[in-house]
């Protein structure tokens, strides 16, 4: 074949080739571009199924029905014409950066101090606007809905619930109990002492092991005391006192300890209400929270006991009142010298001053100054005491004090010797009745979103009152939203342009009119309030109000009910909440006994307004 014959075969191969291209793609490509665009939508909706349940479900729900957050599988958030979509998709998306003010509804993304990146955002997005195609009970939903309560029962078999309470090694450290006992058989050594490595350390002898045992220190920083917790010295000694079964193993420096039940089973450990006698010589370390009432009453003593061994601690302090659980040392020089960083704010806080403004003019400084100069020294009011921090040493806090370690333990009745402790440790008598704390069911329900002691104890087989032992593992129930909602409200600052909610917005003066409520003049007897997604709306008498602007005028013993039928709310009445959550499908009745105005809010969902009027 010739030159100029195969140049005309290659030529008229090449335009085969590109008509062929061309007639593929006019055939194909109308077909396969939707097709793939539908794929990848839905690839991020699943990828967004999986996210919501990761992240979203705890207040809004397995399925977007909405409990403190609101509904997120609805009708509206599904229409697709396109311009409801786009306006849609907006709202959510700054919803989801920014959060909504002044609700539990935090920043989502990343850079607002949240934890998805804008990617991520965009697949929940896609999630929760993709169109209804199936139906559960008659109601459409989409199946991607299905795809998160999917993930959510997934992730429900991966959690567990746990009953917390006291152990027997908290009951030990909180108590001081070992420490004596260790430090005693090695020679009434200093339990805070740092032992240099390969020291041998003599673990006393308990019924385990009659004779005791050798630790060698192999780890940095070991001391008696933490060589006490880690070999259960303390635990121990409260299971022999108290003729508890168990067995103890040690193996390479690690102790383990399983209580027994009588017959010798291993059990998960301690049963709440449990009564223990303590050792001789025990203290206790004051929790924050603690009362003289609380204390006394879970040793088995008398609130004059502990008065009379600790006039200092409980002097001015009534028997309900908290106790300080922060150990607060008397200072010999009312000077403080400043540090590199400092501010008069940081400085009152440590001292437990609250007049900042009053520190201020002592010193004639600005209250409102960042900082003060490292060196500068700063009076303090008369009374003053220094909060003992984590790191505190008696020299630290005299050398910042212009004062000496030694007069500063002596004005606090110490021994510079002994380690300086944020711990507020109270003497006791001979405790012979400590009742062992834990939780009910109803307690670690409280732990989880859309969990009550009932659902948990039929996901278990045990009943809503059953006493479980400390320690004790137990399955959530396929509805569980996971753990419970966080209880921080967001401050509008991540976006200061949407820092105010619409419902805020419109009643500031001059950008909107105020919600008011008109008092009814006619007295109503039967009444019921719903909670609604984000509305109070009141029935009267039969006749529903608007939501969120409904009022009625009561006679004192009116009963009201509340019904929740979305969501889980809380009854506020002038700003004080009315007992527990009220969740969906949850009706509480509340006797209005008082005269007065009530205005109802949900703490959940700033926009829930209703009032209530009790008159004779």
């Amino acid at each position: 074949m010739n030159t100029q014959k195969q140049i005309i075969l290659i030529v008229a191969l090449l335009f085969m080739t590109v008509g062929g291209c061309a007639a593929y793609a006019a055939i194909d490509l109308p077909v396969r571009a939707p097709s793939q665009e539908e794929w990848t939508l839905n690839e991020s909706r699943e990828r967004g199924a999986l996210l919501y349940a990761n992240n979203c479900r705890t207040c809004h729900g397995n399925r977007g029905e909405g409990g403190v957050g609101l509904p997120l599988d609805t009708p509206e958030l599904k229409n697709q014409d396109p311009l409801v979509l786009a306006a849609n998709k907006a709202m959510i998306r700054r919803t989801l950066y920014c959060g909504r003010a002044g609700t539990l509804m935090q920043p989502w993304l990343n850079t607002n101090g949240g934890s998805l990146n804008a990617i991520q955002i965009e697949h929940l997005i896609n999630l929760i606007t993709a169109p209804e195609d199936t139906e559960v009970d008659g109601v459409p939903t989409s199946k991607w809905w299905l795809e998160a309560e999917h993930f959510a029962h997934n992730l429900n078999t991966e959690l567990s619930a746990l009953v917390g309470g006291d152990t027997l090694s908290t009951i030990a450290k909180a108590h001081g109990i070992g420490y004596r006992e260790i430090s005693a058989a090695n020679g009434n050594r200093n339990v805070d002492e740092i032992l240099p490595k390969n020291t041998r350390v003599r673990i006393p002898g308990f019924k385990a092991r009659p004779d005791g045992y050798i630790y060698t220190v192999y780890k940095d920083n070991e001391t008696l005391r933490k060589i006490a917790d880690s070999q259960l010295v303390g635990p121990v000694i409260i299971a022999d006192l108290n003729g508890l079964k168990y067995t103890f193993e040690e193996k390479r420096g690690v102790a383990t300890l399983q209580l027994l039940t009588e017959d010798g089973k291993p059990r998960a450990g301690l049963f709440p209400g449990e009564i223990l006698e303590l050792p001789e010589g025990a203290t206790y370390i004051v929790a924050a929270g603690d009362t003289p009432a609380s204390i006394a009453e879970q040793h088995g003593i008398t609130v004059a006991d502990l008065r009379r061994l600790n006039p200092a601690i409980f002097e001015g302090v009534n028997d309900t009142d908290p106790l300080e659980h922060r150990r607060q040392l008397n200072l010999p020089s009312l000077v403080y010298i400043a540090r590199e960083g400092d501010t008069l704010q940081a400085i009152a806080e440590a001292h437990g001053i609250t007049d900042v403004a009053g520190l201020a003019q002592l010193n004639n400084l600005d209250a409102g100054a960042p900082v003060v100069n490292p060196g500068q020294e700063i009076r303090l009011p008369n009374g003053t005491r220094y909060i003992v921090g984590l790191a505190d040493t008696w020299e630290s806090v005299a050398r910042s004090h212009k004062t000496t370690a030694a007069e500063l333990a002596r004005a606090n009745g110490s021994d510079p010797a002994t380690p300086l402790s944020q711990d507020v440790v109270l003497q006791l008598p001979k405790i012979d009745r400590y009742t062992v704390k834990g939780q009910t069911l109803d307690e670690v329900a409280e732990g989880f979103a859309n969990v009550t002691a009932a659902t948990l104890a039929e996901a278990n087989g045990i009943q809503p009152d059953s006493v479980l032992a400390i320690g004790t593992t137990l399955k959530l129930p396929d509805s569980a939203w996971g753990t419970a909602p966080p209880d921080a409200i967001n401050p509008g600052t991540a976006c200061v342009q949407y820092a105010i909610p619409n419902a805020v917005f419109a009643t500031l003066p001059g950008l909107g009119t105020p919600v008011t409520i008109e008092k009814p003049e006619e007295f109503s007897t039967e009444v019921t309030i719903e909670a609604h997604a984000n509305d109070w709306t009141v029935v009267a008498d039969g006749q529903r109000k608007e939501p969120n602007m409904g009022g009625v005028k009561v006679k004192p013993g009116t009963t009201i009910t509340f019904t929740s039928i979305v969501g889980l709310h809380n009854i506020v009445f002038n700003g004080e909440a009315q007992g527990p959550d009220l969740k969906q499908g949850d009706t509480r009745q509340i006797t209005m006994n008082t005269p007065g105005e009530y205005k109802v809010t949900c703490d959940y969902h700033p926009p829930m307004l209703a009032y209530i009027w009790v008159e004779e």
